[in-house]
């Protein structure tokens, strides 16, 4: 599936073809191999018949369900990029993401359908396909077409090799606008091998999917590794923590990945009154893990273990073995077995262990840059290192320990949210002269935003209304939480907004 003679779901359809590959939780629809082998080939003879053809993007805007895992097969079969969307994001923060990545087709669900239908209303060129009722009298019903190319042929499309783009993912950057990352077949190949090792996955392997499927951590954390083992995932369609203990309980499920807050509402919803001794790995990642929650976790006697990844790399780029995690508590672990990773200084020189400096990785589940960005890309990957832009230290052992994030970025329930695209769009309010946005702590989410604001003189600000004007462009996890009025921000010589202050005047204020 990675290379064009990599293909392990076709592979695993031959030799253990009624193996549950894939399972719905709410619904108990299951995918058994040979039927995620049968059903991606329709796929891939139907988007092929109505012109999609390798190098292009199939853009998806759906909650979890099996017919993603069809489609992403689907896509690295054709030689076509996986491109999800993220379904909270409004209207117009897609269709800039539908402007940058220009999709062949865009496939939609029906809680999706009235989001689909106003994407789709300016692009009348562009190919619709619903999982359910279509939305427009001119897009097409998925199911239709997959029965139309039922007795089509495996084999299609050219010979791919590992650079062939896989997936397309978007994530936010520091200067407001999206930024796709180019996911190669190479990078999932490797990172489906490095997985496989760090937490010794298996056939016998049931991994709980919590995490949305529009992120890497939800695609390519723990589910495409498992499909490459030949394993079963459990998807679930929303999170739902008591649906999630009883599945682990039922279903003897052994591994899962999910971010803090995930943990922390997993044991308030009775996680001491289910039997979890099936679960041998759990991962936590999209945020540094509190201490106390690790700590109840950690007492329970689970190998509970902070990861860290990003879209860019891996998505796993460190692993901690399980019987050191008491010993290491507060690491991500060492770099995980085929991967590179260093702390350096600003004049490039690798730190001694011990010293804080900027954490770079290497290695070939690196991505192959940024969509229609040579400048990002360029300054991004320099000298086959990759610049996380974040701070770690190093041991004398090789376990890696994360000191804070270079960037302003905040990460509110597992999402990250970057200030620079929240401060644009209220500068777009009027009255507004200037504003910072911070992350300050909160209990639940981890981190959420507070809008520090300078009105314009003679100005008087109206903040409910620039609630609702965030609201309509803006993804309700990035909405702040708070709009401070100001009479100024603290600033240093040069000008430059100085957000720790900022953040130190806003910390704990109701």
């Amino acid at each position: 599936m990675l290379t064009g003679h990599q293909d392990f779901v076709a592979q695993w359809a031959r030799t253990r073809g009624e193996g549950v590959a894939l399972r719905e939780v709410e619904t108990g629809r299951t995918l058994r191999y040979r039927d995620l082998d049968r059903r991606a080939w329709r796929w891939v003879h139907a988007l092929a018949a109505h012109g999609v053809r390798a190098g292009d993007r199939v853009a998806l805007v759906a909650r979890n369900g099996l017919e993603i895992f069809e489609l992403v097969v689907a896509c690295l079969r054709l030689g076509a990029a996986f491109t999800p969307l993220n379904w909270r994001l409004s209207a117009i923060e897609l269709s800039d993401i539908l402007e940058d990545c220009t999709p062949s087709a865009l496939v939609y669900d029906g809680p999706s359908a009235p989001l689909a239908a106003a994407l789709l209303e300016t692009r009348p060129a562009l190919l619709g396909v619903a999982l359910g009722a279509p939305a427009r009298a001119a897009d097409h019903a998925a199911e239709a077409l997959l029965a139309q190319a039922a007795d089509a042929p495996a084999s299609v499309g050219p010979a791919l090799d590992a650079e062939t783009l896989g997936m397309l993912l978007y994530t936010s950057g520091t200067t407001g606008r999206p930024k796709g990352v180019m996911v190669p077949h190479r990078q999932l190949f490797w990172n489906a091998i490095n997985t496989a090792y760090a937490v010794d996955l298996g056939q016998r392997d049931r991994v709980l999917a919590l995490l949305p499927l529009f992120h890497t951590g939800g695609l390519n954390c723990l589910a495409t590794p498992t499909l490459y083992r030949g394993g079963t995932v459990e998807l679930m369609g929303a999170f739902d923590p008591a649906l999630a203990l009883q599945t682990i309980e039922s279903r003897r499920i052994t591994a899962t990945v999910a971010v803090p807050t995930m943990y922390h509402m997993l044991l308030g919803a009775g996680l001491d009154d289910h039997d979890t001794t099936s679960l041998h790995t759990l991962l936590c990642g999209g945020a540094a893990c509190p201490e106390p929650l690790l700590d109840a976790w950690l007492d329970r006697g689970f190998a509970f273990r902070q990861g860290y990844g990003m879209t860019e790399v891996g998505p796993n780029c460190f692993s901690l073995p399980a019987a050191r995690v008491h010993q290491k508590r507060g690491s991500v672990g060492q770099a995980i077995l085929h991967a590179g990773a260093g702390v350096f200084d600003e004049d490039n020189r690798l730190l001694p262990p011990g010293e804080v400096g900027e954490l770079r990785l290497s290695g070939p589940h690196v991505c192959a840059g940024y969509w229609n960005n040579p400048e990002a890309s360029a300054a991004a990957y320099v000298n086959g290192w990759f610049h996380t832009g974040d701070y770690a230290r190093c041991d004398d052992e090789g376990y890696f320990f994360i000191s804070g994030r270079k960037k302003d970025m905040f990460i509110s329930g597992g999402e990250n949210v970057y200030p620079a695209e929240i401060e644009n769009v209220v500068l777009g309010f009027e009255g507004v002269s200037e504003v910072a946005v911070v992350g300050v702590a909160h209990p639940k989410w981890g981190e959420v935003g507070v809008a520090v604001i300078v009105p314009r003189p003679g100005s008087t600000l109206d903040l409910d209304a620039l609630g609702c004007h965030c609201q309509r462009h803006l993804a309700r996890f990035k909405v702040p939480a708070r709009f401070v009025l100001a009479e100024s921000l603290p600033k240093n010589a040069s000008g430059k907004v100085l957000k720790p202050e900022v953040a130190r005047s806003v910390q704990g204020n109701p």
